[in-house]
């Protein structure tokens, strides 16, 4: 059982109701799949070896990482009976076909603040926990949206913060299945005088921890296309590279897609992640600060957003990806109707504003 981590936020309607979403996968481990995974990445590597160019194979030198595609290869649960503990209620489920469960519950603003009492998990953390026969259970975690009032960050993942290289096949299983995940670094500035070097580089990392530092009541939402067989190695990247913590919205792969590349690059992680920012946005009263790139439909999925909530989308940041002019007939199109001010291209996160309470060609003068 894997429990991912999601939102809490008050109705729009009575503050004194909170709706609170429970996400879970439910599998179970195979071992006819397991073999079949190991043969898998070995017939990866041979493949490689027999088609890929010199410049490629040393781009995807080394072994694939087997416990990457473990997730990968487990049997989905589907119609099992979830109990879920919460404070002292239990609640039932049943996964669907993919073994999932995405279900939204409704408790009073007095059962939260008695929750947050008990747990002192923090102001803006609870935690829940599914019972019965489930394994390798670790709790779920619901990040309350509270004040209903701030900023929230909706970020994309892979090549906006991590670099995945998801332009390139060779290179995007290289950074998925590989390689060790990197975050997305700044540029090097040399600052030099008679007595000293020194060199400022402020990644997006860094950029991240300034939002949350300098600007009031700012949650973070990692919204990808990835497949969440890979939750686990995101949330530990997020971890490890002190990224803020935050609420982890990805799409779950099933063997009828093609390939990972497609998948990631098909009509349905266009849906998903319009879906999510529409339900951001129309349960909650926050204004949004929307991150992504070029290599996918960042800037088209953003500019409908904005155009749909033009008193709630703060601003758009897109990191250009491809060497493309910040002022590319792409992005001038995918904006049209947007604010100028409101959306700003980048290739260095030095070149973002750290306060977000103004649009950002303001913030920046």
């Amino acid at each position: 059982m894997l429990l991912f981590p999601d939102i809490g936020y008050q109705s729009s309607n009575n503050d004194s109701v909170w709706k609170l979403v429970m996400h879970g996968w439910r599998y179970e481990g195979n071992k006819r799949r397991d073999w079949f995974g190991f043969s898998a990445s070995l017939w990866v590597e041979r493949i490689a070896k027999q088609y890929l160019d010199e410049k490629d194979m040393l781009y995807l030198n080394g072994s694939i990482n087997r416990d990457r595609l473990k997730p990968f290869f487990v049997e989905d649960e589907s119609n099992e009976k979830i109990q879920i503990k919460l404070g002292e209620t239990i609640f039932s489920f049943v996964t669907d076909q993919q073994g999932q469960f995405n279900e939204e519950i409704e408790i009073t603003n007095d059962e939260i603040q008695k929750l947050k009492r008990q747990q002192q998990q923090g102001d803006s953390f609870i935690t829940y926990e599914a019972i019965g026969d489930n394994k390798d259970i670790t709790k779920g975690i619901i990040q309350l949206i509270e004040p209903r009032k701030g900023i929230s960050v909706i970020s994309d993942v892979d090549d906006t913060i991590k670099i995945s290289e998801v332009l390139d096949k060779v290179r995007l299983l290289a950074n998925t299945f590989i390689h060790p995940f990197k975050p997305v670094p700044g540029k090097h500035n040399q600052y030099n005088n008679v007595i000293f070097l020194f060199v400022v580089l402020l990644g997006m990392a860094e950029l991240y921890r300034k939002w949350r530092i300098s600007n009031n009541n700012c949650t973070f939402h990692y919204l990808s296309g990835m497949p969440d067989q890979l939750y686990t190695l995101t949330h530990e990247f997020i971890y490890d590279n002190n990224f803020p913590d935050g609420t982890f919205h990805m799409r779950h792969f099933g063997w009828a897609a093609t390939s990972i590349f497609g998948f990631l690059h098909s009509q349905s992680t266009f849906i998903h992640k319009m879906t999510y920012l529409r339900y951001f946005l129309s349960n909650t009263i926050r204004d949004y600060i929307l991150v992504g790139d070029s290599g996918e439909k960042d800037p088209e999925i953003y500019g409908t957003i904005a155009k749909e909530y033009p008193e709630r989308v703060r601003a758009i940041f897109i990191r250009a990806i491809k060497d493309e002019s910040f002022e590319d007939q792409r992005f001038l199109t995918a904006f049209e109707g947007v604010a100028r001010e409101k959306w700003q291209i980048f290739n260095d996160p030095q070149q973002l504003p750290i306060d977000l309470s103004r649009p950002p060609k303001a913030a920046t003068g």
